[in-house]
């Protein structure tokens, strides 16, 4: 309990709840918080840190999808092990994959945000330091009126976005409204982007992103973490929260090449 306890000190453009995160995150990488260890209660961590229950319930939430804490029912949180990661096939922007489904899907952008500082899990997943600024733009997807996604996306900003290139500046500083990041990155880069990952968990979507939802923040949803690379640098972070009703989602797996024996 050592490691979490002391007031949180709020940086400018970083919600409480991802404060909370870097607190407990930083002390399960250092061992702090070990492997199978047992979490304290959300009122215990909340009067270590002196914030609310509810803003350290929202980063709990957080780290059980990255996979730091998991669950045990009748327990409490525990912190995890290791957990191995899934992937799409293909990747493909979040509205081609919904279009699919929802011939009428449409996109409205709910925040643009240049963040100064970046909370520890977005600098992991864009290399770079947390004093280093980032972009965060939020986007809802919806059908006939109804969310049926929330893509939360992170990409570099300042000085290391521009080592991408101009191309690549020009497209994240102007960007088209009526596409995710991911969806002009792809439009414009094609092939040139690298490598990605997509990391599929079931949880719940917490007060704030249910409330962009419309859903219970105890909900079901499928939460699904992504990271693209542009050569071998990451270039694309985002948090894409999916209510049941945009699947079923395929994932197709090509046949193997080998043989039966004779």
């Amino acid at each position: 309990m050592t490691a979490l306890r002391g007031p949180i000190a709020p940086r400018p453009g970083v919600p409480l709840r991802v404060e909370v995160y870097d607190r407990i995150a930083s002390a399960v990488r250092t061992g702090a918080l070990p492997p199978e260890s047992l979490l304290p209660s959300e009122s215990e961590i909340g009067e270590a840190m002196e914030v609310s229950r509810t803003v350290v319930r929202e980063a709990l939430l957080l780290l059980e999808e990255d996979g730091l804490l998991r669950s045990r029912r009748g327990i409490g949180r525990v912190v995890c092990a290791a957990q191995p990661p899934a992937g799409f096939e293909r990747l493909r922007p979040m509205e081609q994959v919904l279009s699919d489904r929802f011939p009428d899907l449409s996109l409205s952008r709910t925040e643009v945000t240049l963040q100064h500082e970046s909370a520890s899990f977005i600098a992991e997943g864009l290399g770079i330091a947390p004093t280093s600024p980032s972009l965060f733009v939020e986007s809802l997807l919806s059908s006939d009126g109804e969310p049926v996604a929330l893509v939360q996306e992170h990409l570099p900003a300042g000085e290391r976005l521009h080592t991408f290139g101009a191309q690549v500046q020009r497209l994240v500083e102007d960007l088209d409204p009526d596409r995710t990041c991911l969806g002009v990155l792809t439009a414009d880069l094609g092939p040139a982007l690298g490598s990605g990952r997509s990391e599929l968990t079931a949880g719940t979507p917490g007060a704030v992103r249910a409330k962009l939802l419309a859903v219970r923040p105890t909900s079901p949803v499928l939460i699904v973490t992504q990271t693209v690379h542009l050569g071998a640098r990451p270039l694309y972070l985002a948090k894409v929260v999916l209510r049941p009703e945009a699947g079923p989602l395929e994932i197709s797996h090509p046949a193997g090449r080998g043989h039966l024996p004779a």
